[in-house]
C-alpha cells in the first residue's frame, strides 16, 4: 500500500511540473530581414539610387579611359610597320603602362563603390536595429532573429516582422 501511494504521489508531483511547464510564459519570437528592410525602405532605395548615379558616373568615366586606350592601340597597329624598332618598342611600353593604368584606376573605382555601399548599408542597419529594439522591448518580445545572419531556413510567416520595422524605419525618415 504504501508503495502505491508514494508512486502515486510521485505521478501527481510529475503531472503538476509538467503542468506548470506548459502554463509557463514562453514569450513571443520573431524574425526579421534586415537586408530586405535596407532594400525595400525609402530611405534605402533613395541612397542606392544615389549610389548607382555615383556607379554610373565612374562606369562613363572608365568607359572614357578605356576608348582612349583602345585608340591608342589602333594608332600602334596602324603605325607599326612605318616606326622604326625603338619607337615600335616604346610605343608598347606606353601601351601597357597605359593599360596597367587603366586596371588600376578600375581596381580603384570599384573599392571605392565597394566602401561607399557598405559604409551606406551599414549606417541603414544600424538605425534599424535600434527600431528591432524598441519594436522588441513594446511588443514584448522575448527574442528577434535576424533571419540571414541566424541561419534560419525556415519559419512561419506569422512571426516575420519585416515589414513593421520596414514601416517603422520609413516613419523615423520622414520626421
Amino acid at each position: 500500500m504504501k508503495r502505491w501511494l508514494g508512486i502515486s504521489i510521485g505521478f501527481l508531483w510529475v503531472l503538476l511540473l509538467v503542468q506548470g511547464v506548459l502554463a509557463a510564459d514562453t514569450g513571443k519570437t520573431a524574425v526579421v530581414d534586415l537586408q530586405v528592410c535596407v532594400r525595400d525602405s525609402i530611405e534605402g532605395k533613395r541612397i542606392f539610387e544615389g549610389l548607382k548615379k555615383t556607379k554610373d558616373d565612374m562606369q562613363k568615366k572608365l568607359d572614357e579611359r578605356q576608348e582612349e586606350l583602345l585608340k591608342f592601340k589602333e594608332e600602334l597597329d596602324k603605325q607599326g610597320m612605318m616606326l622604326s624598332l625603338d619607337a615600335r618598342e616604346d610605343k608598347e611600353k606606353e601601351f601597357e603602362r597605359r593599360k596597367r593604368e587603366l586596371k588600376y584606376y578600375y581596381e580603384d573605382l570599384t573599392e571605392q563603390m565597394r566602401k561607399e555601399e557598405a559604409e551606406a548599408r551599414g549606417n541603414i542597419v544600424k538605425e534599424l536595429e535600434k527600431i528591432v529594439s524598441d519594436i522588441g522591448a513594446k511588443g514584448n518580445y522575448r527574442m528577434i532573429l535576424e533571419r540571414r545572419s541566424s541561419g534560419i531556413m525556415y519559419f512561419d510567416k506569422a512571426i516575420d516582422i519585416t515589414a513593421d520595422v520596414t514601416k517603422a524605419y520609413d516613419d523615423l525618415k520622414r520626421k
